[in-house]
């Protein structure tokens, strides 16, 4: 006997899969759907990046960061840990390293992979904290700092992977070293006019950007904008851009976003105009040729206007996982893009900003509007408290 029950499979189990197959199962339940929900995951762990910048600058522990992706299934989710290699979207299957997956409607959460072979030097030297791996490496980094040393921060191009970041970490690498008693000079070279302000594809507005300028001057960090990497000189330990040559006794690096192997192994999903991303439909999240795929990952951010951000991921998974409910019972209305709230750190403090996302009918695309709320003490911890939270909530 065929089996009628629809299967929905969710690609990735990062904060786009999770937020889609959690909001699944929850309608699947409540609106009495026949249908089952399967995460396929690269390896056994469902992480919270944000809580590497912790780890990096020794505020938290790797156990901290992640809760094991089999904790989903007590919210009725099924899981699968496997590395997926590419979508066969036209016969409706997964193909991962240890199996095949079947779906009536697929959800694409891969993330971005990282690309730095993309320019010369970039991958021989430097640290960064944008994997667990990666955090550990530069807490110990951090702890060899010597006196009056130089660390430069570079960011290669934009879009990149939390588009405050580098106005979170310059202020904090200029805190860390002066609490440990140590001298060194911080410079934030970045390739855009001003912080966060390049529209569309991840634009914050004048208010967020002159605020984050404040808190780099505040800390004492040296701002270059508009430096085009050129190249990362190991032997002389200098970063050359367009702006001029900067030594450095320890380089903390962004990591260039590239579209996940997965993807560009499979038919229809590298973007044509830019081929780090992978398309999107903006308002569904479907994919353009495959109507029974919806993405809803990074990787599709900038396809619909947007910077890469896991709280504009979670709108799109939110989203996306509204309009499959639509089409499985015919009546659910079609959600729309949520705004979004944007919350940092500025040293020892934090702030907050608030985006709305309205859609642009002569763009084809988000155009998001962002505004400055205001910097407490409170802000960090609640920030701190909020991603500790979502992580705590798969461990019990």
């Amino acid at each position: 006997m065929v089996s009628l029950t629809k299967k929905i499979v969710i690609a990735g189990g990062g904060v786009g899969g999770y937020i889609s197959a959690k909001r699944l199962t929850e309608q699947i339940k409540k609106k009495n759907i026949d249908a089952e929900v399967l995460v396929v995951n690269k390896d056994g762990f469902h992480y919270m990046p944000p809580l590497f910048f912790d780890v990096a600058f020794g505020y938290g522990e790797p156990e901290d960061t992640r809760a094991p992706v089999v904790n989903m299934e007590k919210y009725g989710i099924k899981t699968a840990v496997d590395e997926i290699q590419k979508i066969d979207a036209a016969n409706r299957t997964v193909v991962g390293a240890k199996g095949k997956y079947q779906y009536d409607y697929l959800v694409v959460s891969l993330g971005t992979d990282v690309g730095w072979n993309a320019y010369p030097g970039l991958d021989k030297d430097g640290v960064h904290n944008f994997t667990l791996e990666g955090a550990l490496e530069m807490k110990k980094a951090l702890s060899q700092v010597k006196d009056n040393s130089n660390i430069v921060l570079l960011v290669p191009e934009f879009p990149y992977r939390c588009g405050i970041y580098p106005y979170e970490a310059a202020p904090m690498l200029s805190l860390y070293t002066k609490q440990r008693g140590r001298k060194a000079k911080v410079t934030l070279l970045d390739p855009i006019p001003a912080p966060i302000m390049p529209v569309p594809n991840g634009g914050l507005g004048p208010e967020i950007s002159r605020f984050l300028k404040e808190t780099l001057d505040e800390f004492g960090v040296e701002y270059v904008p508009n430096a085009k990497l050129r190249e990362v000189d190991v032997q002389k330990k200098t970063v050359v851009t367009s702006s001029g040559e900067f030594k450095y006794d320890l380089l903390v690096k962004v990591p260039p976003a590239r579209l996940p192997k997965a993807l560009e192994n499979s038919e229809g999903f590298v973007f044509k105009q830019d081929p780090r991303w992978s398309p999107a439909m903006p308002r569904s999240m479907r994919h353009p040729q495959y109507d029974d795929v919806y993405m809803a990952g990074e990787h599709s951010l900038p396809t619909i206007g947007i910077g890469l951000a896991g709280v504009f991921v979670e709108s799109m998974a939110i989203t996306a996982s509204g309009n499959i409910v639509a089409d499985l019972t015919g009546f659910a209305p079609a959600q729309p893009y949520s705004p979004v709230t944007c919350v940092g750190y500025a040293g020892e403090r934090g702030w907050m900003g608030t985006c709305e996302v309205p859609f642009d009918e002569q763009k084809g695309m988000y155009v998001p509007k962002c505004y400055f709320v205001g910097k407490y003490t409170v802000g960090r911890l609640l920030k701190q408290g909020f991603y500790g939270g979502w992580i705590d909530s798969l461990k019990f």
